[in-house]
């Protein structure tokens, strides 16, 4: 059921002036009027169609609604949260923001005026025009429309009210035009995964895959990436490549990303005892390596969550990884360089992801408290076509060893691959010529299979 989607009858009131602001909405079909809530009526300020955003402003400055919103037609509209909306806020410009609070502080002036008992300051032009407002009878509470008559002479007050309520109107419809085509299609688009994943976490559609990880100088299995997949019930498998930047913007990623450590790391625990059955002990224990985001690292529970994840598991040093990119040791060096120190003297260990692919992030290198380098799978693929990744590889491998870090290649597809990498004092490797990343029955179905080719001493 898509929650976000909101239905109302012609004539049905969508909110009332002075209301708290719960959302904003979008009008998908229909049409709605922004109307000033008066005891003899009510005028019209705008009228909005599809693509047009409405009933923002209590949701922006969390204040009452300054105007009451009626459906015109029946309508269909796609609400905006709060939460969506001032996640996306709070993640603009300083300046912006400014800018938004003030506009929304004088429009609010303005129409408090309408409001007060006051004789205004606003110029008593008179329009010698007819207009049709659409309006709500007080008495029947029907959808009406009012014709006002051409005046010579009008109260000032009142045709004070009338003119500044008509600029008004006409400002916030200018304001807020038919959306492009594209541009409403991708908000809509965006809005509703947002919401079915929200779902997807509640409903476990949400799954780990699991990448093997392998010693590239005999393939023995060492350890595993998990890597998150959303199967849909209409829509198949969605690729991570467009629903996690949406869950990166919309802030679902945290919870998501607490979701794969606790389903990771009880995995892990599987597989290390799989791992024990068939070798005993001859082997270190499997790692698993679990993606973090800058965000991560911003809220509060995230060490909580790491350490509960390493002891509630009972997992031994070293075989929970936390990877971050390049880009995330650049936000704030100091702070990441502190909580990642923490989680190391939790046990766990922390790799660079993508390495090579980054921000210039080589000072960090020495005092970050990391112990693995990826290489990113960009350089891999192309290391027998491409003379200078084949020499970046051959840098990184050796600022790995000078370091004393670990290195892992991503993207490993061909045995050419294998054997230049081996060659070049790679460590570990990971890719297709080894395994795709496969859901759990699939990996234990794989573990069984290699231990034909390292039986148990």
């Amino acid at each position: 059921m898509d929650t976000l989607m909101r239905h109302f009858k012609q004539g049905d009131w969508i909110f009332h002036e002075g209301d708290e602001g719960e959302c904003a909405y979008i009008v998908e079909h229909g049409s709605v009027a922004i109307v000033l809530e008066r005891a003899d009526g009510h005028i019209t300020l705008a009228t909005y169609g599809e693509g047009t955003l409405f009933g923002e402003m209590a949701i922006i400055d969390q204040k009452p609604r300054s105007a009451g919103a009626i459906a015109l037609k029946d309508c269909s509209l796609r609400a905006i949260t709060r939460a969506q909306l001032n996640h996306r806020l709070e993640r603009a410009d300083p300046i912006l923001k400014i800018c938004i609070q003030v506009i929304l502080k004088h429009l609010r002036k303005t129409l408090s005026q309408i409001h007060s008992p006051e004789p205004t300051k606003v110029s008593s032009h008179v329009a010698h025009l007819n207009e049709t407002h659409h309006v709500l009878d007080s008495k029947d509470q029907h959808l009406t429309q009012v014709v006002n008559p051409i005046v010579d002479v009008v109260q000032p007050t009142e045709q004070a009210v009338q003119s500044m309520a008509e600029t008004i109107g006409q400002a916030m419809s200018e304001a807020n035009p038919l959306m492009a085509t594209d541009v409403f299609s991708e908000a809509i688009k965006t809005l509703h995964l947002e919401q079915e994943l929200q779902v997807a976490l509640t409903e476990r559609q949400l799954k780990l895959y699991y990448q093997p990880i392998v010693r590239l100088s005999d393939g023995l299995i060492v350890g595993f990436e998990a890597l998150m997949r959303w199967i849909h019930p209409e829509k198949g498998m969605i690729s991570p490549a467009v629903f996690i930047p949406i869950a990166e913007r919309s802030g679902q990623i945290v919870e998501m990303t607490y979701w794969a450590l606790r389903e990771a790391s009880s995995q892990l625990k599987q597989f290390q005892n799989v791992q024990k059955g068939y070798w005993g002990t001859q082997y270190a224990p499997l790692f698993m390596s679990v993606n973090f985001s800058g965000r991560d690292f911003l809220d509060g529970r995230f060490l909580d969550e790491i350490q509960h994840a390493l002891q509630s598991q009972d997992l031994p040093p070293k075989s929970l990884k936390l990877e971050i990119t390049e880009s995330m040791l650049m936000l704030s060096p100091e702070e990441v360089q502190r909580v990642l120190g923490i989680c190391q003297s939790y046990g766990a260990s922390v790799a660079i992801d993508d390495f090579g692919t980054g921000y210039s992030s080589l000072s960090y290198l020495q005092s970050m408290p990391a112990d693995t380098l990826k290489i990113d799978q960009s350089f891999v693929r192309t290391l027998h076509k491409n003379d200078r990744h084949l020499a970046l590889v051959e840098s990184i491998l050796h600022l790995a060893g000078r370091l004393g870090m670990l290195t892992v290649a991503e993207g490993v597809e061909t045995a050419e691959d294998v054997d230049t990498l081996r060659n070049l004092g790679c460590d570990l490797a990971q890719g297709y010529y080894y395994a795709r990343p496969m859901p759990t029955e699939q990996v234990l179905a794989w573990m069984e299979k290699q231990t034909e080719k390292f039986p148990k001493i």
